[in-house]
């Protein structure tokens, strides 16, 4: 990382984040895209800095540009909290609060309807001097205190620290990522594409602000002393290339993994025997675990109950993954002969858990003489 870097980048992206700037009281409600104070907030988690001896910190950060482009606009939800039932709400200085309803009698209890941002993803571009951008990138890779996205339930879903670069306008800074899609939608040839993404630059004082310019309250003097100054901000879009797919959510992993029961559904549809007595196949049963999730149709196959609970029974209470029973086996075939008249003299083959524990108990272990990891 150089020391002649003047822009830093951050990666906010997550299941949940929330930037107030007109938050009050019962009602606290997110912008729609990360706020200046809630940035600096972050960046001074990552430092180790005390609210109390933040201002000259604050003086510093506030001194930098921002630009955020937004990658995935999310969606806003509102959420019921509650807090400081039984145990009191606290001050800033650890003792219980009280007010004029409560005083020295019960403890009050505040109630609060908070929205946040789900799902959405935003590049944030830092511009200031080489000095302050690489002493906090340095933070950023080894952070004091653990990083939040506006509250301290909102956790990164990704690294927040992207890289640090030199660029004479935040324009040019954001538009220089790809812009990655989250899942594999496009094509690889469609990879050198570009996507027109919204912005928000922080306009530079000094200098009239343009008349789409908006006026936003959320640069912060100090924190936890409700003081802030104000910025004009303005919304523009840039092109920016497309890029590789970046890691997908685990609801979108969960949706993109071959569905077990559809699987097993098919199994049973092709090979309708069981494929060790013949008779008419009833179950499915995993020979190999090595692809759990991902099943193929080479790891499993169709038994009838019976032959099933046999299979199972002479697994059970062993490593289930290196000692495997395949009924294919010709090794394996004998134990699983035996194990089935065991059952069957037990005349009870519906009661599962009695018969798996009862196999616990088999003085004959049949792994003694088994190949160890199925058929080569």
């Amino acid at each position: 990382m150089s020391d002649h870097h003047n822009t830093l980048f951050l990666r906010l992206a997550g299941p949940m984040q929330s930037w107030g700037t007109s938050s009050r009281l019962q009602l606290r409600r997110t912008d729609a895209y990360p706020s200046k104070s809630g940035v600096l907030g972050l960046l001074l988690c990552a430092k180790g800095v005390r609210r109390v001896d933040s201002e000259p910190e604050v003086a510093e950060l506030a001194s930098l540009q921002m630009g955020v482009r937004v990658d995935r606009r999310g969606h806003l939800d509102w959420d019921y909290h509650t807090a400081g039932a039984k145990v009191g709400i606290r001050t800033a200085e650890g003792v219980i609060k009280r007010t004029g309803n409560t005083k020295d009698g019960p403890i009050e209890t505040l109630l609060s309807r908070r929205q946040y941002l789900f799902d959405a993803s935003f590049l944030v571009a830092l511009q200031g001097s080489n000095d302050t951008v690489a002493r906090y990138a340095a933070r950023l890779q080894a952070p004091v205190w653990p990083v939040f996205l506006g509250r301290k339930c909102c956790v990164p879903g990704e690294p927040v620290f992207v890289k640090t670069a030199n660029f004479d306008k935040l324009t040019d800074a954001l538009a220089s990522i790809p812009w990655q899609p989250r899942i594999n939608a496009i094509d690889r040839d469609d990879w050198g594409a570009t996507r027109t993404l919204d912005i928000y630059l922080e306009h530079p004082p000094g200098s009239p602000p343009p008349a789409e310019a908006r006026l936003r309250y959320d640069v912060p003097k100090r924190f936890g002393f409700w003081s802030y100054s104000s910025r004009w901000v303005v919304k523009g879009q840039v092109t920016v290339t497309v890029g590789e797919e970046t890691q997908r959510s685990p609801t979108e992993r969960r949706a993109a993994q071959p569905d077990p029961a559809a699987m097993r559904h098919r199994r049973m549809t092709d090979h309708d025997r069981c494929v060790f007595c013949g008779a008419p196949a009833e179950e499915v049963h995993h020979w190999t675990y090595e692809n759990y999730g991902h099943e193929t149709d080479k790891d499993l196959r169709s038994l009838c109950r019976l032959c099933h609970f046999a299979c199972s029974a002479l697994e059970y209470g062993h490593d289930m993954r290196r000692h495997r029973v395949d009924p294919l086996d010709p090794a394996q075939r004998q134990a699983i002969l035996e194990q089935i008249a065991r059952l069957m003299k037990q005349g009870q083959p519906h009661r599962r858990r009695e018969l798996l524990s009862a196999a616990r108990t088999q003085e004959i272990d049949f792994f003694d003489a088994a190949p160890v990891g199925g058929l080569e």
